[in-house]
């Protein structure tokens, strides 16, 4: 028995743990699982795809894989569903806590404890109601070291995989490589030695701020660099290249010329207001005009801009992208345009070059470019007007070849009434206009739904409920896609069947179609108006044209002129019964 088993024995007895005694199988209330997993939206969202690809190993093997919050809180499982079933003998499913308190000595409540990798095999759990399990965990740390919880691939100890432990490190190692990816700043990759390459395809991933302060190691960074370099500069002997590695939220700046991915974004969409926008993106990719894409917070304006960077000449080049309404007046000149050594109070020594000079030959994508200060619109109106950025503290002007791309949910026309934004910006800027339609207006929400469902469970054929549909269909969606996304998320994780009911839509707070509320939300047209009516009722009655015109007070034909006036179908497979 290992030094941290007999240690987890030593507590459990002096706890007065009765190994011979039922275990502590409370299963938390429903309500609090629900807090529990909004807590750890993040952890979960990130486990998702890895845990789908997992799926495959745990069916052949009948293994199982859950994932645990830093309180042992089972949050989510998947794996062979007859041991599953088995398992739940013993509570080790979603709702039970494996805590060494309740579980005794167990690799879950271990790991959290030990914090390093453990596997627990039959006779070296406590309680005996557990001697059938053979459990490996591995913790799981944020980017900054905190603990956040566990992996745990767990099976009766006769069907035990010498690769278990292994395998939960990895999935462990990978989970935190994706958290820092979407918590960063930026990413980098550094140089990889033989026989770091020779452990895998894992790279030694640091992540900087953005004054390239070091905010987040990986464990093969750290054998590098050491846990000391957390809040140093990244020193520039390092000289990275602007080739790019890339998933799915970030762009990795990577040392590695070899180390290249390039996914490319998909835009799904039936609705004629959709088309023609992604139409327009498609076309903007291929000329070098600057391009103003309007539209409001959650419709997807980065992703297109991703795409005219991707589908165009210049996909090989780096996309840089910069969120001009989260940097304050006084930086954004040094943040776009650079600085020269002492420039300012804090300025690097050996100065820094700007976003323009970064992006090279690639794109720079400006977003809320409407919540920039007039002082930095007339420095932004020179480099488009020159070709040229000047960085602060210097007199010489520097070549910019970079294509401008700009994000705003602003109406322009209107601030440049009230004075906040130039007018002669605002016509540089819209070489070509491209304006996405908001979630509400979209007449393929459903099929936008699908779609993500597929992509977030992609092991799992799931189907949305017809009721399930009506409820998507009956709000506004102030968050427009992004706050659907999520929703989905949180149902595909809440249902238990392969079908997803209207109690998995989570929608509390959410602001009903045509409710008046203390936001300050659009009034839809009396043509709007009818059009969602009529959408609703076809969806509510599964399709049948009587029953959503009696819902209408309607005729059938009557109905029938109007769907065919808005270009509505029935719902796939349904009609009049």
């Amino acid at each position: 028995m290992s030094t941290i088993v007999q240690q987890s024995w030593k507590r459990c007895q002096e706890s007065s743990l009765k190994a011979t005694e039922k275990s502590n199988d409370q299963i938390i209330s429903t309500n609090r699982i629900k807090e529990i997993i909004q807590e750890n939206h993040p952890l979960i969202r990130e486990s998702f795809p890895l845990f789908n690809k997992l799926a495959p190993f745990l069916l052949s093997t009948e293994h199982i894989a859950l994932l645990s919050d830093r309180d042992g809180n089972i949050i989510h499982t998947i794996g062979d569903p007859i041991f599953a079933n088995q398992a739940q003998k013993v509570q080790l499913q979603i709702g039970a806590n494996w805590t060494e308190n309740n579980k005794g000595t167990n690799a879950i409540g271990t790991a959290l404890i030990a914090q390093q990798p453990i596997q627990i095999q039959g006779e070296q759990h406590y309680f005996l109601e557990n001697r059938f399990l053979t459990c490996s965990a591995a913790p799981i740390f944020s980017p900054t070291g905190e603990l956040l919880g566990v992996i745990d691939i767990s099976t009766r100890k006769e069907y035990s995989h010498p690769f278990a432990l292994t395998i939960a490190c990895m999935i462990a190692e990978a989970l935190q490589n994706r958290l820092m990816l979407a918590e960063a700043e930026r990413v980098i990759a550094l140089p990889t030695s033989s026989s770091l390459s020779a452990m895998g395809n894992s790279l030694p991933l640091v992540g900087l701020d953005r004054d390239d302060r070091i905010v987040s190691l990986n464990e093969l960074a750290k054998q590098q660099l050491g846990a000391e370099a957390m809040g140093t500069t990244l020193q520039p002997e390092v000289g990275w290249t602007a080739r790019k590695v890339q998933d799915k939220r970030k762009r990795i700046w990577s040392t590695s010329a070899t180390s290249q991915l390039k996914p490319y974004p998909r835009l799904a969409g039936s609705c004629p207001l959709f088309s023609q926008a992604k139409m327009l993106g498609q076309k903007a990719a291929y000329v070098d005009f600057p391009a103003l894409i309007i539209g409001e917070s959650g419709t997807g304006k980065e992703l297109f801009a991703q795409m005219i960077h991707e589908t165009g000449p210049r996909a090989e080049e780096p996309f840089i992208a910069v969120n001009c309404s989260a940097i304050s007046e006084n930086l954004i000149e040094s943040e776009l345009f650079g600085y020269e050594g002492g420039a300012f109070t804090g300025a690097q020594r050996e100065g820094r070059i700007g976003k323009f000079e970064a992006a090279k030959k690639g794109t720079i994508f400006l977003d809320e470019i409407g919540d920039m200060s007039l002082r930095a619109q007339a420095a932004l109106l020179r480099v488009l007007q020159e070709k040229v950025v000047t960085p602060v503290g210097s007199n010489q002007s520097r070549p910019v070849h970079a294509r401008i791309i700009a994000a705003t949910h602003r109406n322009l026309p209107e601030e440049i009434k009230a004075g906040r934004f130039r007018a002669d910006l605002y016509y540089r800027l819209k070489g070509v206009s491209i304006q996405l339609p908001p979630l509400r207006k979209r007449s393929d929400l459903i099929q936008l739904a699908e779609h993500l469902i597929k992509q977030i469970a992609q092991e799992e054929p799931l189907v949305l409920s017809r009721e399930a549909k009506a409820k998507l269909l009956s709000y506004a969606w102030p968050g427009n896609v992004r706050e659907l996304l999520g929703v989905l998320m949180q149902a595909t994780f809440l249902s238990e069947t392969y079908e997803i009911s209207e109690q998995d839509i989570q929608l509390e707070g959410l602001v009903d179609v045509g409710v008046s509320t203390a936001y300050d939300q659009e009034i839809l047209s009396l043509r709007e108006t009818e059009l969602e009516a009529i959408k609703r009722a076809l969806y509510t009655s599964g399709g049948n044209v009587s029953k959503a015109a009696k819902m209408l007070q309607i005729g059938r034909n009557t109905l029938y002129r109007k769907m065919a006036e808005y270009d509505l179908s029935l719902p796939m497979n349904q009609g009049d019964i």
